[in-house]
């Protein structure tokens, strides 16, 4: 990893130092403490150490002891280290310097140093840091009160933005030449049925973008949904990843699990919070989450009915299936990308080589990892979707 100094964007929206409120200061029988942070010069890469420095100043006239900072490491950061002047990492994601001694007119440096990560979807980070105690009284400020944005000279706050740009996963889905649409639409199947859709979805795991002989992670886990699909105009919009935040650079391609990988597999819904995509679809039977649904009704008379329900949840270690697109991929930083999938579910249930399909007329319903109706889904997922 490469090591980075004072490293903060110019190019981002940049606060440094606290307020720098004149009024009443050096007044006597107290000491003025003002937090700031030393400004830094050009962006980190994410994966980089990067050097935070706070200065704690003294403007007078009395001495304070008894001084305590606190400074929130910026989320996403990770590796805390080289803490100086016994700062202690307590309460991640605190760092406090406690029992500090300064002179009027001194300036104290406290630093640390982390690891950037991977900030959220606006791709930005949050460093903070405030005087929570003092032992002397202080003109224009009160310890220990910040609420957000610095509003008195005791607290900091710098906003910062790594290198990094967005990337996004965009999914349609289709039945052959048809937009994928839910309840209303017919689509013809095979040997004069047909069939109408009431939920298709599937999870993806381990998204990773691909240079060389690298793989660079840029989602874990996330659940794709058509069930509120309605319209032509909503299936050719799609269904997104959400933003995701990737390393500037050109890629040779992406992979991503169609289902969850065996680890995640391995978890249960009580591991996450509510409105986590793993909070949910758990088949706790068969000790697996459903990676995909295929839900709708059949006519299989036929006579317009459609009067059979077709249930297909496929889970399980073996049908998890690893998918891999070789593209030219250039993320840029503070830009914006789209990749754009399709999926054609008819290629799921028709075997296009070989003309063999799910026929409907002998199962319905699949509640099994092992059924044969659920592996032949698994085995063509790979021919129904591509990447544009």
């Amino acid at each position: 990893m490469k090591h980075l100094f004072f490293m903060i964007p110019l190019a981002a929206a940049l606060l440094f130092g606290g307020c720098n409120n004149t009024d009443d200061e050096g007044q006597p029988g107290r000491a003025d403490l003002e937090l700031s942070f030393e400004p830094i010069t050009e962006k980190p890469n994410i994966g980089d150490v990067v050097t935070f420095q706070a200065k704690l100043f003294n403007r007078g006239p009395l001495a304070a002891d008894g001084v305590t900072v606190e400074n929130t490491v910026p989320e996403g950061f990770t590796q805390v280290g080289d803490i100086n002047a016994g700062g202690v990492f307590t309460a991640p994601p605190v760092i406090r310097w406690a029992g500090l001694s300064i002179q009027p007119e001194e300036t104290i440096t406290l630093s640390f140093t982390a690891v950037a990560g991977k900030p959220g979807g606006d791709i930005g980070f949050t460093h903070s840091a405030q005087v929570t105690a003092s032992n002397q009284p202080d003109p224009d400020s009160t310890p220990n009160n910040a609420s957000g944005a610095p509003k008195e000279d005791d607290e900091a706050v710098l906003h910062l933005i790594p290198l990094a740009g967005e990337v996004s996963l965009n999914f349609k889905a289709s039945y052959g030449q048809d937009p994928l649409v839910m309840f209303e639409r017919e689509y013809a199947y095979e040997d004069n049925m047909a069939i109408k859709m009431q939920l298709f979805q599937f999870y993806l795991s381990e998204v990773n973008l691909l240079r060389e002989d690298e793989r660079v992670p840029v989602m874990d886990v996330g659940l794709i949904s058509f069930g509120d699909v309605y319209t032509d105009e909503q299936a050719l919009a799609g269904k997104s990843s959400g933003t995701l935040v990737a390393p500037p650079g050109n890629y040779t391609g992406i992979e991503f699990g169609f289902g969850l990988t065996p680890e995640l597999n391995a978890t249960i819904p009580p591991d996450y919070p509510l409105g986590h995509p793993l909070s949910e679809n758990y088949w706790e039977a068969a000790s697996s989450y459903i990676f995909f649904k295929f839900e709708g009704n059949a006519d299989l008379e036929p006579n317009g009915e459609f009067s059979d329900k077709l249930t297909f949840h496929v889970g399980g270690n073996g049908n998890y299936r690893q998918l891999s697109f070789d593209k030219p991929i250039a993320i840029e930083d503070e830009k914006e990308l789209t990749l754009q999938f399709n999926i054609d579910l008819q290629k799921m249930l028709v075997d296009q080589n070989t003309g063999e399909y799910l026929d409907f007329r002998q199962v319905t319903q699949s509640h099994s990892n092992e059924s044969p109706s659920a592996t032949f889904l698994a085995d063509h997922v790979a021919e129904a979707v591509e990447l544009e």
